[in-house]
């Protein structure tokens, strides 16, 4: 009898595991949000074998319900001072990376904050007219990982996947959990009703300060009685600290009424508690163990008491998925724990990326956010081109008389670098020879130390590096930053280290720093800052970012010069003769410059047709 029943478990299992199909890829991507599509879009050129897994049934979902109230505060400037697509992207905070016109943003609105169902509308085309690979209604309910190159993907549908490589690309898809008391009082921001009208003359308050607390209090604050705000910290703007998650203008009209004392206000508090009266209306309770604050003596003499109490305390990721493989969270578990690669630090063979790579340069630059992170997915798709596919990062490799030329073009134009400032870098590796060097483009700065492994670029004893990023001033971002001041821009082209605003910074290297000096200096300043190098320059800024002047080209060829121990502006005929008598022999590089010199110049002896020295 037991040998029957046997049987009948075993093909009662087997029955179970013929209804589930198992799709087996390189590269499982989990979420068709704009990261998902846009290293989709990578795969997809570089022939990889992958797909996307959504769980719902379009692209961008999550556009169809947040922002809630409609309004993107993502810039689309549809105009700039030049047709340079990759210049455009500067100031191109929607688009994804794309190798077809036709998908910019621009061209689907022509509002400066558009509605979030242009954006759907936008990554649903860009879905379709690339064509990616893209399975919809696809749930992903866990993660198991089987063996170190192999895991499977649990769904809710009649599907699992066997991936060698798993991507997670969901975001931040819930919102934070409550943690006080009445928090069962409170309406959370993904309830709240978007009719103004519901709020007509009430007693409204906020919890909360953040870009979804605020275009909350923007929709409602001129249908309501009083609008209060309350959160543990003052205001952030981004204008004073430089971060494009921190408060904006478009949604900070409230402060008027607060500021100029029209019935509105806001406090802060790092406990907060609500009560319901039998009245149906909802007060303050004094915070728990924390009377410093103000807010107990000033509920104690006044009661704070409202009709309706909406909670916007911000976004979390989904750790549900990978927390059975012991993934832990950072940043008040807002974001999963991963290294400067985009992996998992926790799970081997688990990459991240979008919003959920945040973490390594929150309240920094923009990799939250669409024109952040297409730059780091592109970065990603590198990493992983090398590691699994032995294909170096991409490069440009030319002689050294054309490291000017490369360098002005990429501070003018390149958006990598600009928008994800001091986190992205081009890197330029000088061959130990000098005569030649090799360009790489937008690679996370935190990884130098280990940029041969990262990059499959060797770099030998003797080859000098030099770092390219976007900085602003040292003391020019804080919370209570005043960036409106009288002196804040016209520094000199002397001390652009004093510069305030955007502007190139280059570092020269004799040899890569190495893991202690990279982590201790992030330790020390706790910002993406990198380690002492041999010398460091500093451009002047400029208010139309155009960094081609002679006060930019000037100190710009000195500073390179210099690192080099070589000219890197072709040397006239005149300046090699007085080398060659004073040294014996000519400079390599004048020998290389002997086959550009013009038949005037070796007519004049060394002096241009005019007679005048090119010296």
């Amino acid at each position: 009898m037991l040998p029957i029943l046997i049987l009948i478990v075993f093909l009662a299992g087997s029955s179970e595991a013929a209804d589930t199909e198992v799709k087996s890829v390189e590269y499982c991507i989990v979420g068709a949000g704009p990261a998902g599509l846009q290293l989709a879009y990578f795969m997809q050129r570089a022939k990889r074998d992958y797909v996307v897994i959504e769980r719902a049934g379009i692209a961008g979902s999550f556009f169809t319900v947040y922002p809630r109230h409609g309004k993107l505060i993502s810039i689309n400037k549809r105009w700039t001072d030049s047709s340079n697509t990759e210049y455009t992207l500067r100031h191109d905070w929607n688009s994804l990376i794309s190798d077809d016109p036709s998908l910019q943003l621009r061209h689907y609105s022509s509002i400066m904050f558009p509605q979030k169902e242009v954006l759907v509308k936008y990554l649903n085309d860009y879905k379709t007219k690339l064509g990616l690979k893209v399975d919809f209604n696809t749930p992903v309910a866990s993660v198991e990982k089987l063996t170190r190159e192999n895991f499977r993907l649990n769904t809710t549908g009649a599907r699992n996947y066997s991936c060698k490589v798993v991507v997670m690309a969901t975001g931040l898809p819930n919102l934070r959990k409550p943690d006080f008391v009445g928090a069962e009082h409170t309406v959370g921001y993904d309830k709240v009703s978007v009719n103004a009208s519901d709020f007509e003359g009430k007693r409204v308050l906020i919890i909360g300060k953040g870009n979804s607390a605020f275009e909350t209090a923007q929709h409602i604050y001129g249908n309501t009685r009083f609008l209060h705000m309350a959160g543990r910290h003052a205001v952030r703007f981004a204008w004073s600290t430089h971060y494009v998650g921190d408060v904006r203008a478009v949604n900070n009209e409230l402060l008027d009424t607060y500021q100029l004392k029209s019935l509105d206000g806001m406090f802060e508090s790092e406990s907060i508690g609500i009560s319901r009266r039998s009245t149906g209306e909802f007060c303050l309770q004094p915070p728990e163990g924390n009377p410093s604050d103000g807010l107990e003596t000033r509920i104690k003499e006044q009661q704070y008491c409202y009709d309706i109490i909406i909670r916007a305390t911000g976004f979390t990721w989904d750790a549900d998925v990978t927390a059975p493989l012991g993934q832990t969270s950072t940043h008040r578990k807002k974001y999963p724990r991963i290294s400067h690669q985009f992996e998992s630090s926790d799970v081997p063979g688990i990459f991240y990326a979008g919003t959920m790579t945040h973490g390594l340069d929150f309240r920094e630059a923009a990799g939250g956010f669409i024109h952040g992170f297409r730059y780091t997915a592109r970065a990603l798709h590198r990493y992983l081109e090398n590691r699994r596919h032995g294909n170096k990062w991409p490069g440009t490799r030319r002689p050294l008389m054309g490291l000017i030329d490369a360098l002005v073009k990429r501070i003018n134009e390149g958006s990598g670098t600009y928008q994800m400032f001091s986190f992205l870098s081009d890197i330029v590796l000088v061959d130990k020879d000098r005569t030649s060097f090799t360009l790489l483009e937008e690679v996370p700065s935190r990884t130098l130390h280990i940029l041969p492994r990262i990059t499959g670029h060797p770099v030998d004893e003797g080859t000098d590096v030099i770092v390219f990023q976007f900085e602003y001033g040292k003391n020019f971002s804080g919370a209570r930053a005043d960036t409106f001041h009288e002196r804040r821009a016209g520094c000199d082209i002397a001390f652009g280290y004093e510069c305030n605003f955007l502007h190139p910074v280059l570092y020269h290297y004799k040899r890569l720093p190495n893991r202690q000096q990279m982590f201790n200096e992030s330790l020390k300043t706790n910002k993406l800052k990198l380690p002492e190098p041999h010398a460091t320059l500093h451009l002047m800024e400029d208010f139309f970012t155009n960094f081609r002047q002679d006060n930019h080209l000037v100190p710009l060829v000195a500073f390179l010069e210099s690192a080099l121990g070589r000219p890197l502006t072709p040397p006239s005929m005149e300046q090699c003769l007085r080398l060659t008598l004073r040294h014996g022999e000519a400079p390599e590089y004048c020998t290389e410059a002997a086959n550009r010199w013009s038949a005037a110049e070796l007519m004049s002896g060394g002096r241009g047709a005019t007679g005048v020295s090119r010296a």
